[in-house]
């Protein structure tokens, strides 16, 4: 359990680190390119729990897969577990790139960063959460 939590806590310490990086740095200028699809900054701020609250549930959900004894656990399986789970995200943003307005290169861009995003969640829960002795990665 202690494993679990701690775990826990750095993933999603850099998660958090990382969306504001991508998102509040990196790709601001992407974002502005296309103001009518997004709250205020103001109403973002104020919804912002809601973000916190689904970072959490996702890296949550990472570890508990994870932990539940995923591909004999280690770096490696953390890694591949990041890049399934990114994987499935890509089809889920492909899929609202086709019903909604989205620029081709926030697709594009926020797929790429969320491989290098998911695939650094995996090795930081795979590097903590290691097997028990006696069992391979």
């Amino acid at each position: 359990m202690k494993r679990f939590i701690l775990a826990f806590v750095a993933a999603y310490v850099f998660i958090f680190a990382w969306g504001w990086l991508l998102n509040g740095v990196f790709l601001k200028d992407v974002f502005a390119e296309t103001p009518n699809l997004w709250r205020s900054q103001s109403e973002m701020m104020s919804l912002f729990h809601w973000i916190i609250i689904g970072q959490a549930l996702l890296v949550f959900a990472f570890v508990a897969i994870y932990a539940s004894g995923f591909a004999g656990g280690g770096v490696i399986a953390g890694i591949r577990l990041g890049v399934l789970l990114e994987i499935a995200a890509i089809g889920m943003r492909l899929a609202i790139y086709a019903v909604q307005p989205f620029p081709a290169k926030l697709i594009i861009y926020g797929s790429i960063s969320g491989l290098f995003e998911m695939i650094i969640v995996g090795a930081i829960v795979g590097a903590i959460c290691k097997p028990a002795s006696g069992r391979t990665a």
